[in-house]
């Protein structure tokens, strides 16, 4: 799905159909792909593949929730969240879809890195605030 839907994906599908953009950054090219008018179809498109890969998650798994995240997620997701959730519709079950919700993350582009930074904590709090004296990883024991 990252193939296709993925910044770095997206950036170059839209320079193949002639977009272009002045940022260093991928984060300020996307910003600018979205400020482009003529890149209204391939915003489109990319939803349709990401509805796409969201109802197959829903046919194989039925969670009760998607959060799109990430920086590239959360700066497209207010333009693509629609008709992603109507390409979903259109191609997952009925049934499991009917329980499922997609939205936005609401932690910020750096959710994963603050989620691995409880990581420590947790075993801290888990030891009852005792310096950890061994060397067994840190995920172990902060189940």
């Amino acid at each position: 799905l990252e193939a296709y839907v993925g910044a770095e994906a997206l950036l170059e599908r839209w320079r193949e159909s002639g977009g272009h953009w002045t940022s260093t950054d991928e984060e300020g090219a996307l910003a600018e792909l979205l400020a482009d008018p003529a890149a209204g179809e391939l915003l489109d498109e990319t939803a349709e593949f990401l509805g796409a890969g969201i109802a197959d998650l829903v046919n194989l798994f039925n969670p009760e929730r998607i959060v799109v995240g990430g920086w590239a997620g959360l700066l497209l997701g207010p333009r693509l969240l629609s008709p992603v959730r109507q390409a979903a519709a259109a191609y997952a079950l009925r049934h499991p879809f009917a329980q499922t919700t997609i939205e936005l993350g609401r932690l910020g582009p750096d959710a994963v890195t603050v989620g691995a930074a409880t990581l420590p904590l947790a075993r801290f709090l888990a030891e009852g605030g005792a310096a950890i004296t061994s060397r067994e990883p840190i995920a172990d024991g902060a189940s």
